[in-house]
């Protein structure tokens, strides 16, 4: 496609809850014509990826109450090519057993550096997501590809 858009969906977490959240988004994104989308761990984006891609969903599993490391790592390898990701929207999701709001504040915290266009609500699931929240999940890729759709960016 021409003018396709592409998303990249990035996630820390060996759990399976937070994979699945990740496809289920995914299965959202691909609801929409002309927008792609890209699922991988967080440990295995390189810079390069993210700065090709439109849009972006990053997720976390909270055990910890922290975003998981790998996330972290991401994150700091992103800030040297900040000019070249800025300005594009940005889907938060997470999963756990309890600090999911705490996770979701420090993913905040680290993306807003980025001066991203928020993409909200975010989407917080306890454990496996199960139907609503998969039906949630769907309506925010959804509205990610949109936006993705939607904004053209200048980079420097």
């Amino acid at each position: 496609m021409v003018n396709s858009k592409k998303i990249l969906i990035a996630y820390a977490s060996g759990v399976e809850s937070i994979g699945r959240l990740a496809q289920v988004i995914a299965d959202g994104i691909k609801k929409v014509d002309g927008v792609s989308v890209d699922v991988k761990r967080a440990k295995d984006v390189a810079p390069d990826d993210a700065v090709s891609a439109d849009g972006y969903a990053f997720g976390s599993h909270s055990a910890s109450e922290y975003m998981e490391g790998e996330l972290k790592i991401l994150f700091e390898e992103l800030y040297h090519v900040r000019a070249k990701v800025s300005c594009k929207p940005v889907l938060l999701f997470v999963t756990g057993h309890g600090g999911q709001v705490n996770v979701l504040e420090y993913m905040e915290s680290a993306v807003g550096k980025f001066n991203p266009h928020w993409i909200k609500p975010d989407v917080a699931v306890e454990g496996m997501p199960g139907e609503a929240d998969k039906a949630k999940a769907i309506g925010m890729g959804m509205k990610l590809a949109y936006g993705a759709r939607k904004y053209e960016y200048i980079v420097a």
